[in-house]
């Protein structure tokens, strides 16, 4: 059975706003009592105290120096929490768009987007994606559940300066009224192997990214429809999280012909 006491205890601990950032202080370097007071302008007597209970809870000790240091179960129980905090920080978010596609162990690891921007402006998501397409100069990502036919001569322009292109369509993929047939567009790219389409059954989440920046990370709203809102980043733990979604999904995804 779980320790569900020592779960609340945490919990907390950590709902205190001194000894959460106690906690994050001591990601970065160690403290005694004295300079830890002088680092979060708090009291002597404050700072022993809240020292002593997070090193009661196990999250913190103190080493032979007498400086306060995180222990490995600290750091682990922060990590989740800073997953948590991301998620509050964009609770409105959260609330409109769902994370039911996404497998759990990327669920777990929203530390890994806390660099991230929010784009609440649909007109910059697009920008951003036509720029990090120009930008691009080994490979351009895309999943996403439609075309945008104004994207389609940079991409063009893109698989002719020897950049590569994988497009992933999601699970509710529509081609666009115009789109004039598979093989016509980018016929070249795909003739010699510069673009590749796959359609996957399973993923429901935008993604448009090149080597070095994440253009967009949005989410589909509850009726399983996009509106284009979502994270951006060039922070590379954001990038390296994008990325294994993207290659999750495309192994399994079917190829397009």
């Amino acid at each position: 059975m779980p320790d569900i006491e020592h779960f609340y205890d945490i919990l907390f601990e950590l709902s205190n706003e001194d000894r959460y950032n106690i906690l994050q202080s001591l990601t970065t370097k160690n403290y005694n009592v004295t300079s830890m007071s002088r680092h979060l302008s708090l009291t002597t007597q404050e700072a022993s105290r809240h020292l002593n209970r997070l090193a009661e809870a196990g999250l913190i000790l103190k080493n032979v120096s007498g400086e306060y240091m995180l222990t490995s179960y600290g750091k682990l129980v922060l990590s989740q929490a800073t997953g948590i905090m991301f998620a509050t920080s964009h609770k409105e978010y959260f609330i409109d768009h769902k994370t039911d596609d996404l497998p759990e162990e990327y669920l777990c690891q929203l530390t890994k987007l806390r660099e991230s921007r929010l784009i609440t402006d649909v007109m910059v998501s697009f920008a951003n994606i036509d720029r990090i397409i120009e930008e691009a100069t080994e490979y351009i990502w895309r999943l996403t559940d439609r075309y945008n036919m104004m994207s389609l001569p940079k991409l063009e322009e893109a698989t002719k300066k020897e950049v590569n292109l994988k497009l992933m369509q999601t699970k509710d993929f529509q081609y666009p009224p115009e789109w004039p047939g598979s093989g016509i567009v980018l016929k070249e790219a795909r003739l010699n192997g510069k673009f590749e389409v796959r359609n996957s059954s399973e993923v429901n989440v935008f993604i448009a990214m090149n080597e070095k920046e994440v253009a967009i990370l949005a989410l589909p709203m509850e009726n399983n429809l996009f509106d284009y809102r979502g994270f951006t980043s060039t922070d590379p733990k954001f990038h390296d999280w994008c990325r294994e979604i993207f290659q999750y999904y495309w192994i399994n995804a079917k190829p397009v012909s």
